[in-house]
Parts: structure tokens; sequence; C-alpha cells
């Protein structure tokens, strides 16, 4: 399989003006609705704004968490959700290291960004771009995004303050 792909946001650029939140959910749901979204932006004061997506991990947790199996990789390694078999146990939002895996309110099922590339293509000021883990160190190469992400870990990924 090639390297994987995923969509990544710079969070120094990101205005937090939720216009991929809003495209997301009324590209799939029409509906403008953060709670429908497959992306979040996560604000951390004073003023960081972090869009969050599916990293298509290579190991993917969320696929192995899935008692109904749910969850699987298509041939270009985007982890998709298959809503015939999802019951919305959340094993996989549990799972994901990323907290990148909601429930839709309306489906209860799982919902997660499949690189559409909707968001990248209307972001304003060009805060999220699709890349690998290569291009991302390559884009990153003085570690400044990983720093800040690193930093913000535990708010950004903790399952209880996303609820």
């Amino acid at each position: 399989m090639s390297e994987l792909k995923f969509v990544f946001g710079d969070p120094d650029t990101c205005t937090g003006c939720m216009i991929c939140v809003n495209v997301c959910s009324m590209y799939y749901f029409k509906v403008i609705s953060p709670a429908r979204s497959k992306v979040r932006v996560i604000r951390i004061e004073p003023g960081l704004d972090f869009p969050l997506f599916c990293r298509n991990c290579e190991d993917a947790p969320c696929i192995n968490a899935c008692p109904e199996k749910a969850l699987s990789r298509t041939s270009k390694g985007i982890v998709i959700v298959n809503n015939r078999k999802c019951v919305g146990n959340g094993a996989c939002v549990i799972a994901c290291p990323y907290n990148a895996i909601t429930i839709n309110p309306d489906t209860g099922k799982a919902i997660k960004c499949i690189q559409c590339g909707q968001c990248v293509k209307r972001c304003p000021v060009d805060a999220i771009w699709t890349t690998t883990e290569e291009g991302l160190k390559k884009k990153d190469s003085d570690g400044r995004l990983a720093r800040i992400y690193d930093e913000q870990k535990s708010e950004l990924y903790n399952k209880e303050a996303s609820k």
C-alpha cells in the first residue's frame, strides 16, 4: 500500500472560522451542524484553533476495536465506516488516538473524515491540506507543528472533554 494520506491543519494559520466543519456537514448531511461534521475544530485558549481529522493510522486501532467489523480500509488506505454494519457502540471512538471519530446524533452511527478534500478546497487561509507522514515531516522540518500538537495533546485528544 502506498503511503497513507490524511488531512492536517496548522493551528497557527487556522482562524477558527469553522468553514471546514460547515462544508463537511453540508456536503454529507445537507445541514450546517458541527455535531454532524466529520471534522472538528477545537479551540484552545489563548486562541489556537486545531482542525482535527482522521490520520488513517497504519495500525488503525479503530478498525480492530469495532466488534461489528464496521470499519475497514479502502484500496487507497482510507479508513471508512460501513453504515450497514455500524451499531454505534462507540468502541472506535474510544480507540481513536486522534479523537477523530464521532457518533452522528441523528443516526447513532460512527462518522469520520474520508479525505474527500471538500474542506481543503474551501479553507480561506489554506490552513489545512492533504499530506502523508513523510510530507508532513518535510513541511514541518523545524518540528513546529509537531511541538504545538504535542503540547496540547491532553486537551485535543481528551475523549471526555469532547462529549
